[in-house]
């Protein structure tokens, strides 16, 4: 069978949700990204700079921790939470999440919305160093939250800290080079694969160790997984290590999903997923 034919079955025998259905192409045509596309990305910097907050919600920037931070400021301050985008370690932050990031600020909190060093020119533990750095100088922080990529910094740098926030991943990267059944399965997946999985592991970890993870002491949590997702059964398996240690968990697995769906935040499936993570922040 042509590659082209797979690509076709694969796609097509994927149950996404009805408001989904545009994803069911949008695959990504190598399974490596040279390094000049890298640096071509970084033109979303400024496309995303651009982009709007919501409307109620107040948006600086500033410096911290040698990062540059979009601060979003809702009218009412109950805490602070640090929102770490996805992107494989490698891409910057795109429109569609400092826009989620601001409904977030709609939940009463500051959120942090850190833009941190990237692949391919910086590696492991570097991103980390200055998110945790930041996570512990930042007042009153109440929620550490990542999607993806994201959700491994945030998790790693809660494990840093000595006081927890509640976490909340979104379908995250949990642990270098996972083996579990999502990963064998969803090899040729929309939005994301196991292939472009361990091509991320291989340029981010480089030589450089990553500490086993510990949820001691995380006292809330919340875990999104999305249903055709390498990253499915390893985030399904932190939420479940979690309750076994005592975590206070929302697993909410979301059903005729892909990577990254999200990226269609208007559509009405994604806000009401969306509503169930505002629901967790308001609960805290």
């Amino acid at each position: 069978m042509l590659k082209s034919d797979a690509i076709l079955k694969l796609v097509g025998k994927l149950e996404l949700n009805k408001d989904l259905e545009v994803l069911r192409f949008f695959r990504w045509p190598l399974y490596g990204y040279p390094h000049a596309i890298l640096h071509l990305s970084r033109i979303m910097r400024i496309i995303t700079n651009l982009s709007s907050a919501l409307p109620e919600v107040k948006e600086e920037r500033m410096k911290l921790c040698k990062m540059n931070v979009t601060v979003l400021i809702p009218e009412n301050e109950r805490g602070t939470l640090i929102d770490i985008h996805g992107g494989a370690f490698a891409f910057p932050p795109v429109p569609y999440q400092k826009k989620i990031a601001s409904i977030y600020a709609t939940a009463g909190f500051r959120v942090l919305f850190p833009d941190y060093p990237l692949l391919p020119g910086h590696r492991h533990p570097e991103a980390l160093e200055l998110v945790a750095e930041l996570a512990e100088k930042t007042q009153d922080l109440k929620v550490l939250a990542g999607d993806s990529a994201g959700g491994f910094l945030a998790l790693q740098a809660a494990m840093a800290l000595s006081t927890k926030p509640a976490l909340m991943l979104l379908y995250p990267v949990i642990k270098p080079f996972a083996v579990n059944q999502s990963m064998a399965e969803f090899d040729d997946t929309p939005m994301w694969n196991s292939k472009l999985n361990s091509w991320m592991w291989r340029e981010y970890i480089h030589s450089g160790a990553v500490a086993d993870n510990s949820y001691k002491g995380i006292r809330k949590a919340f875990v999104e997984t999305a249903e055709f997702d390498p990253l499915r059964d390893e985030g399904r398996e932190a939420a479940e290590k979690m309750m076994e240690e005592g975590t206070d968990v929302v697993l909410s697995e979301t059903k005729g999903t892909v990577h990254g769906y999200d990226i269609l935040w208007k559509k009405q499936f994604v806000r009401e997923m969306i509503e169930r993570r505002l629901s967790f922040l308001r609960s805290l």
